[in-house]
């Protein structure tokens, strides 16, 4: 690592990638980005994040550099990243061309312009979500022993902020959720009521009506809220702008 990417230095550029960051993929974008700058000291290395949040759930992934290749692509279950996060320890291909591991991939790495891989882990702590950064170089034998010790420092800088970052991440997702479920039901009691209006009838057999029409038509309950209340929303609006 040069003198630049001293530990303070990147301790600081990593805070300032939290706190300017949008949300989880763009604090990973700027991750990447730092972690490829604090190791390339000969011009040609590209770094790819990747967080794991459990099986179910979605994956948010990051590349930077000269080589715009990640290998955590459909069709492939293993690879020097997905080792090194099973396994809590650093995974380096000293030369991609010769790996007997991860036939398929190597050769698609190879095809890509990469030459050596090395993949960190980040240790988050945290049940059901893993992070890890690879790193790739043109050449093969771009990584040694200095490079590993200097990629799982950077890692370990990367991984508290990282954690923070995911947390909120997971919070804003909630929200959201929670939003959108509020507003869904409130138009749905808003169409019920119209219906209810409409045909007299209590508020069950209104709900009644409009789930028989949502699986009439094949529509989520919500969508078949939604097609009778913006009719009068939008009338009453035309109405009071007049």
């Amino acid at each position: 690592m040069s003198e630049a990417g001293s530990e303070a230095q990147l301790v600081d550029a990593v805070q300032d990638a939290l706190l300017n960051s949008d949300d989880l993929q763009d604090f990973l974008d700027q991750l990447a980005a730092h972690a490829a700058a604090a190791m390339n000291t000969g011009g040609h290395i590209a770094c790819s994040a990747l967080v794991l949040r459990g099986r179910q759930e979605r994956t948010v992934s990051a590349a930077t550099g000269p080589v715009l290749w990640a290998e955590y692509q459909a069709g492939y279950d293993d690879g020097p990243g997905l080792s090194a996060l099973r396994t809590g320890t650093a995974v380096l291909v000293y030369d991609v061309a010769a790996e007997t591991r991860w036939n398929a991939l190597m050769a698609d790495a190879s095809a890509a312009g990469i030459g050596s891989i090395l993949a960190v882990p980040l240790r988050v702590d945290v049940g059901g979500l893993g992070a890890v950064l690879s790193f790739y170089d043109r050449e093969g034998y771009g990584f040694d022993d200095r490079s590993v010790a200097a990629a799982a420092d950077f890692a370990h800088i990367a991984a508290k902020p990282l954690l923070l970052a995911e947390r909120l991440d997971r919070m804003v997702q909630r929200t959201t959720h929670l939003v959108a479920a509020l507003e869904s039901r409130t138009t749905i009691n808003l169409a019920a009521g119209i219906v209810m209006g409409q045909n007299s009838c209590s508020q069950l057999q209104a709900m009644e009506i409009l789930r028989r029409a949502s699986n009439a038509r094949n529509v989520k309950l919500r969508d078949v809220a939604q097609g009778i209340v913006e009719p009068l929303a939008g009338a009453a609006a035309t109405r009071f702008d007049d």
